[in-house]
């Protein structure tokens, strides 16, 4: 690296409010860090400069190894790689950051050259709305769930005054009857119609990847069901294998494949049937359980269960119907991220939905 380009890179460096660093390999030192840089770490620039290994001591304890894989990734594919990872400061203070670097061979030396940003607020901004998306997700099904209930009520009892009505002849009243069917009918139709559309937008935007805490994602998803008005009438439980299993994925697009898995169970277990979620960790990847105690497929649809072909589509206990999109989305979201999806169900017995995700 020539001295006019040191030069341009260090003016550049004091002008910038994100970090810049050259790292030399070599010898294991930071050559320059601006003032930007060490306000992102908040210690003394002059740390950097002569003791590389108290930046190692500034991150995130679950992240370290994370970061010396970056690492040693950079310095063998030897071209510029783009990382993120988390900083922990006094009293559990994490900031996200996000490195840009690249290996810069010069003067006989191995350099690492790059900037690091502070993404903290846009982290916890985007961290908000996955919530708000998933809990929009899971509060429309249950909302289709709520509305099927009065709804087909409403429509049940319309049919049961017809009879009686129609010997009265008062054609006002069969008019009006006929005017609730058709409202309770078209209503259903537009929740389902709904839904189905907006599963079906969302799945066929590509994926984004985040670092993410499946264990607190599950529990928040489950933790809602809870608080519904479905669990008058179900039980829903969710377990792990650890306390925090992090990996990545699309939190939005992960947490609507176990929304919609979740749906179908309550569609075909009886109430006071139970609902269970459970995590499992393994060496190089993570199994995601969808359990029911409801009435099973029949081996006969199970073939075709993520194919929406027409014989495996089946009307839930209480007459959901059911178009096929949500098994198609979740086959989708899954392959997406290089997952694998399988199911074990009995007749009578249950199904218990599996899912592996590659770390």
């Amino acid at each position: 690296m020539s001295e006019f380009s040191n030069d341009l890179f260090y003016k550049l460096g004091e002008l910038s409010n994100d970090g810049y660093f050259i790292y030399n390999h070599s010898i294991k030192q930071f050559e320059y860090v601006n003032d930007a840089f060490s306000r992102i770490f908040e210690t003394q620039t002059i740390d950097f400069k002569y003791k590389a290994q108290s930046l190692l001591a500034k991150i995130h304890p679950e992240d370290v190894e994370h970061v010396i894989s970056c690492y040693e990734e950079c310095l063998t594919d030897g071209i510029s790689k783009k990382y993120e990872f988390r900083l922990l400061h006094e009293i559990n203070r994490e900031k996200y950051v996000r490195v840009n670097v690249a290996p810069i061979a010069a003067d006989h030396k191995l350099v690492l050259v790059g900037t690091v940003e502070d993404i903290t607020v846009m982290r916890h901004n985007k961290i908000h709305i996955e919530q708000i998306n998933a809990r929009k997700n899971i509060t429309l099904e249950v909302l289709a769930h709520d509305l099927k209930e009065p709804l087909g009520m409403m429509s049940l009892a319309a049919s049961s005054m017809e009879d009686g009505i129609a010997q009265t002849g008062d054609r006002y009243m069969m008019n009006s009857l006929e005017f609730i069917k058709d409202m309770c009918s078209r209503n259903l139709l537009l929740v389902r119609s709904m839904i189905n559309k907006e599963f079906l937008k969302s799945a066929e935007i590509e994926i984004g990847k985040e670092r993410a805490d499946l264990v607190w994602e599950l529990r928040d998803v489950v933790r809602f069901y809870k608080r519904s008005r479905l669990s008058d009438t179900k039980q829903f439980s969710f377990t792990t294998s650890a306390d925090k299993i992090y990996i990545h994925v699309d939190s939005m697009k992960f947490l609507q494949v176990i929304n919609n898995l979740i749906s179908n169970s309550l569609k075909f277990t009886d109430d006071n049937g139970a609902i269970h979620v459970h995590i499992e960790e393994h060496p190089n990847s993570v199994i995601i359980s969808v359990a029911d105690n409801g009435i099973g497929i029949p081996e006969e649809v199970q073939d075709g269960l993520f194919d929406r072909i027409q014989e495996a589509l089946r009307p839930g206990l209480k007459g959901e119907e059911s178009g096929g999109f949500g098994m198609r989305i979740i086959k989708a979201i899954v392959d997406l991220h290089r997952g694998k999806i399988w199911f074990k169900s009995k007749v009578g017995t249950g199904t218990t939905f599996y899912i592996e995700l590659p770390k």
